[in-house]
């Protein structure tokens, strides 16, 4: 008798929301552009871009550039922050 297959869990908030959200609040308090925060994350520019518009997939090395250019920790990139209720 096969096992049915059961659907994946869902999380109120993605972590892709909750990565676009927090790159582009952390990216707004240093006043940089999109440009400036790839220059000095080491990403290509189109690539933060398309992690603001929660279209890419990242890895953990690149939370890593993300979190050490914007200088704070990685998990800060995953946090729901306070007023973030519309993350949407």
């Amino acid at each position: 008798m096969p096992i049915p297959k059961k659907d994946k869990p869902r999380l109120e908030i993605s972590g892709k929301q909750l990565l676009a959200a927090n790159v582009l609040r952390l990216r707004r308090v240093k006043q940089w552009t999109q440009e400036e925060l790839s220059y000095e994350s080491g990403l290509h520019r189109t690539m933060v871009g398309q992690i603001e518009r929660e279209r890419r997939n990242v890895t953990l090395a690149t939370m890593e550039a993300l979190a050490a250019a914007l200088e704070v920790d990685i998990g800060e990139l995953l946090v729901k922050a306070n007023g973030d209720d519309n993350v949407a």
